[in-house]
């Protein structure tokens, strides 16, 4: 069993310009629509939930080991549990590049602080399928 770990820095400034520039046009193309749902309407306050959602998705990418296929942004959702706790859902071709390399969960961590917010995600990978091969 690996343990593998990917972090992620995003800057609050650089995604709300984004928001504000693109509008929904950008949230669409790079959330889903439960992840806009919970970040709220307004995209001037939702900037922040917006920046951890794509800290988060970066980090989950670095453990992913994406080289010759990489998934799509709305493939790896971020969401709440009750409990208020991060969490990841991985879809179509996030999942099967989880389950090659024999990753089950994948646990996350975000925060923000001083005009950034850093996401790190863990998990435990048993590499059974490390030849790209299912």
């Amino acid at each position: 069993m690996n343990t593998v770990v990917g972090i992620d820095v995003q800057s609050i400034d650089e995604v709300a310009a984004s928001c504000n520039e693109f509008g929904t046009r950008y949230t669409r193309r790079l959330f889903t629509s439960h992840e806009i749902e919970s970040c709220g309407e307004n995209l001037a306050t939702a900037a922040s939930g917006f920046v951890a959602r794509c800290a988060a998705k970066e980090a989950v990418l670095k453990i992913l080991d994406v080289r010759e296929i990489v998934p799509a942004w709305k493939a790896i959702e971020i969401r709440r549990t009750t409990s208020g706790r991060p969490e990841i859902v991985l879809l179509g071709v996030a999942a099967e590049l989880a389950h090659r390399q024999g990753i089950e969960e994948i646990s996350l961590s975000i925060s923000h602080g001083a005009g950034v917010v850093i996401a790190a995600a863990v998990a435990q990978a048993s590499g059974r399928c490390r030849s790209g091969r299912l």
